[in-house]
């Protein structure tokens, strides 16, 4: 078997074991998201989601930049036998990510106090506080500030693990962090909705089962290592390496290349937090300019939120309330369903990573350039179908999963814009660990940030906009991620020198689902007409369009054999898709 076959089973066996326990989790996260979304409604899922936007960037830092620090050094360091370099390399990333959680801890608490207006802080004899969330935002910003302690330790041990090829580690760990803040997150919600009947402490409750999800992720990963850590360097093989580097030497190298990757993730969820805060205030502008127009076009949005705060006592400020029952029917309802499918092509990149540190370390370009191609096609044909289908059905999609009708009429033509921002998006993930691994870090990050300052400004001009308002927040995203996803992929074709294939890697992928997603639109207006049931039309055309992707990538030859045969029983599966001509 050639060495680039090696390294792409690796791949596509990592990839397989991710991408099936982040589906699973994501299936456990849902069960969890959808009665809660019911439970809190839109207003509610305001304090949720400002709560989560600003503990994102903090969980992006231990989770997305610092493991691909350490995932990328150990799988150069394997790659050349330096299996003691391996091990010191996780002991000084635990001491390191140790520090960075305590950091990140004593910030997020800081922060939550002083952007609810719960705290000032006195410069020169001045007196400083900032009112930048709800206040009913406050309580559950607490009860995940803990999680990040818990974030930044398990992310040593995935690194670790993911740097010799092993994801097992990483996928039962994210099963493990669904599970937690299911059965626990959905329990204290809905127990502290029924004894407080309020949203802000409901939301509180939610979000405290992500604090125990992740405290009993790192707990398996612990006890995964510290009982079986062993069995993933061969005793022979340690032996027989060369001594270990100073820790200093080591620890240099990870913030070398950590700083960078770290910095492309917070930017990249900055924008998120700005986005908070920005388009709050943006709809507040809007809605002074123009109050009898909001007054009357979301007249079914503030009769709910007007009758749910009502319940606990309080009267519905249009300026002051209105705003964050927009975001939270954006954010809750269009951007969670949105965020599935990039989520989804991150565990993608996290496989490639030491696929591809691996060859190129070793200077292996044959290898290099059919992992990237892989790569690319791979992350196209799931994400194409995703996207596109996304667009085509948003609000049955949306109205499958939630019953408030006032929040789906609002979310559904922003889910709409977001379908096609998933396809920039999904592909643009593998692409920034792909350059990572190829040792430039600090190009993405160059790419993110201007993206960042893309979105601003058409956030800035169309919310702002009181005839556009929360509509223009999707098409920022879009004009962001489109600028990210073309930027990082001419840099990766420029830096590997990998002339890509773009008709079988993109252009195919896309053919076959837009076919789909066409298949999917006809069969929805068609079945809801007859029987004016959306459950049964949803259904109907998700089956319809699956049916029709799986035929168009038999007629259009996108699957790949050498793909196939890699993947675990790869022969009984490329015998069934040339049965079900899928394939040559």
């Amino acid at each position: 078997m050639s060495e680039n076959k090696t390294k792409q089973q690796s791949f596509l066996h990592g990839s397989f074991i991710l991408v099936a326990a982040t589906f699973a989790a994501k299936i456990i996260s849902a069960v969890y998201r959808i009665p809660l979304t019911n439970i809190l409604s839109g207003g509610g899922m305001g304090y949720f989601s400002t709560a989560y936007d600003l503990y994102m960037p903090m969980y992006t830092i231990a989770m997305a930049g610092l493991p691909t620090a350490i995932s990328r050094m150990v799988a150069e360091y394997s790659a050349h036998g330096k299996y003691k370099d391996v091990k010191r390399a996780l002991h000084i990333a635990q001491a390191a990510f140790l520090v960075t959680g305590g950091v990140g801890f004593v910030l997020m608490l800081a922060l939550s106090f002083l952007l609810t207006g719960d705290m000032s802080v006195t410069l020169f004899g001045h007196s400083f506080s900032f009112h930048v969330f709800s206040r009913g935002a406050l309580p559950g910003m607490l009860c995940i500030v803990p999680s990040i302690l818990f974030c930044c330790i398990m992310s040593a041990y995935r690194g670790y693990f993911e740097g010799l090829g092993n994801m097992t580690p990483t996928g039962v760990s994210e099963v493990f962090e669904a599970i937690g803040k299911l059965i626990f997150g959905l329990s204290i919600a809905s127990v502290a909705l029924a004894v407080t009947n309020s949203r802000s402490y409901a939301a509180a409750g939610a979000l405290l089962g992500i604090t125990i999800g992740e405290a009993l992720s790192t707990l398996y990963l612990f006890i995964r290592y510290k009982f079986f850590g062993e069995r993933n360097l061969p005793r022979e093989l340690y032996n027989a390496a060369p001594e270990a580097q100073q820790g200093r030497i080591i620890l240099k190298t990870m913030i070398a290349i950590a700083i960078p990757v770290v910095l492309g993730s917070l930017v990249n969820n900055v924008t998120s937090l700005i986005d908070v805060a920005m388009v709050q205030k943006r709809l507040a502008q809007a809605i002074s300019k123009d109050t009898a127009y909001f007054t009357e076009k979301f007249r079914d949005l503030i009769a709910s939120e007007t009758a749910q705060m009502a319940k606990q006592h309080k009267a519905f400020d249009t300026l002051a309330d209105l705003p964050n029952a927009l975001y939270g029917c954006h954010r809750g309802f269009a951007f969670s369903v949105y965020h599935l499918i990039p989520t989804l092509t991150t565990t993608l990149g996290i496989s490639a990573i030491p696929v591809l540190a691996r060859t190129w370390a070793k200077k292996d370009m044959a290898a290099v350039k059919f992992n990237v191609q892989t790569i690319i096609r791979t992350t196209a044909v799931i994400v194409m179908p995703c996207g596109l289908g996304l667009a085509a059905i948003s609000k049955g999609i949306l109205s499958l999963l939630y019953h408030d009708t006032s929040a789906i009429a609002i979310a559904a033509p922003n889910l709409r814009v977001l379908g096609f921002c998933a396809i920039f998006a999904g592909i643009n993930s593998p692409i920034i660990a792909m350059l990572q691994a190829v040792g430039k870090e600090v190009v993405p990050l160059k790419n993110i940030a201007v993206g960042a300052v893309l979105k601003i400004i058409v956030n800035y001009i169309l919310v702002g906009n009181p005839y556009v308002n929360i509509y223009g927040v999707p098409i920022g995203t879009t004009v962001c991620y489109f600028y990210i996803f073309a930027a990082n992929l001419y840099c990766l074709i420029k830096h590997t020198g990998v002339k890509l294939d773009f008709y079988s890697t993109l252009i195919k992928p896309f053919i076959a689902g837009a076919c789909s997603a066409v298949t999917a639109f006809a069969v929805y207006n068609i079945v809801l007409s007859f029987l004016h049931r959306n459950f049964f039309a949803a259904a109907g055309a998700i089956f319809a369009a699956a049916v029709m992707y799986f035929v168009a990538l038999g007629v259009f030859r996108v699957l790949e054999s050498d793909d196939i045969l890699t993947l675990p029983k790869g022969d009984k599966i490329l015998g069934l898709c040339k049965k079900l001509r899928l394939v040559r």
